[in-house]
């Protein structure tokens, strides 16, 4: 459930936000959006891809975490076994909100910070304050804001980097089978940059992808997928776990 309101000094001011991993903080899933400002971190840890929207056919990046709808590979437990975390995970419980009309790109004059109160992190008993006595913002706040707004700068990016791929007919599908426990099992709408293609562009395209700075991302993404095997061990390390108890 989700109940975003306005943070505000005086509502939140005992409100506490607890940092902790687990599934009971919702982080069972298999998918997490992504920007491409992230890319030179996730590629050292996750398989990293292009997912599209069936209802709107637009494609976003994601950061691959499982095979399953609420599977996460990456957490055990209360821990999150990787040297990084996305941005979208670590943000949580607040959301950047825009007071324009819809479709409107997001601004620092037109944005204010929410918080879900429904969100298992938010209670008064123990955890961050999000405010000091003097209604000042926290050392922690202060960190959350920053990863915000990285994250609303980052969308903005990333969707002019992703419009660039289609423009110049980057993206193709990727085939994923694997097999687990004797099964194959194929999973389709994972996208990615066509190598090929892109070693082929003309040296107008190549500057600028380049000049824009999305030359260096192609490669990172394309890197990142080759952790899919990764993901596949540790599908079956936790299969085997399972299976032994």
């Amino acid at each position: 459930m989700t109940n975003f309101t306005v943070l505000d000094t005086k509502t939140h001011k005992n409100t506490r936000v607890m940092t902790g991993r687990g599934a009971k903080f919702g982080e069972n899933i298999h998918l997490v959006p992504v920007i491409a400002a992230e890319l030179n971190k996730l590629m050292l840890e996750y398989p990293v891809c292009l997912i599209k929207d069936n209802e709107t056919g637009q494609f976003g990046l994601s950061a691959l975490l499982g095979f399953e709808v609420g599977e996460n590979l990456f957490l055990n437990e209360d821990q999150w076994e990787a040297n990084y975390i996305p941005l979208h995970i670590r943000r949580q419980p607040f959301m950047v909100a825009v007071n324009s009309p819809a479709g409107a790109k997001p601004t620092p004059e037109n944005t204010v910070i929410t918080i879900n109160m429904d969100n298992a992190r938010v209670q008064e008993a123990e955890g961050e304050l999000i405010f000091d006595d003097k209604g000042n913002t926290t050392p922690y706040m202060n960190e959350v804001n920053n990863q915000l707004a990285t994250l609303v700068n980052g969308m903005i990016q990333t969707e002019a980097f992703i419009k660039t791929l289609s423009e110049y007919d980057l993206i193709e599908a990727v085939q994923l089978t694997v097999s687990f426990n004797h099964e194959d099992k194929r999973f389709d709408g994972i996208y990615t940059i066509n190598e090929e293609k892109l070693k082929k562009s003309s040296p107008e395209v190549l500057t600028d992808l380049h000049q824009k700075g999305y030359l260096q991302a192609c490669y990172l993404l394309m890197a990142s997928i080759g952790h899919v095997q990764k993901l596949i061990t540790l599908k079956r390390k936790y299969l085997t776990q399972n299976k032994n108890n």
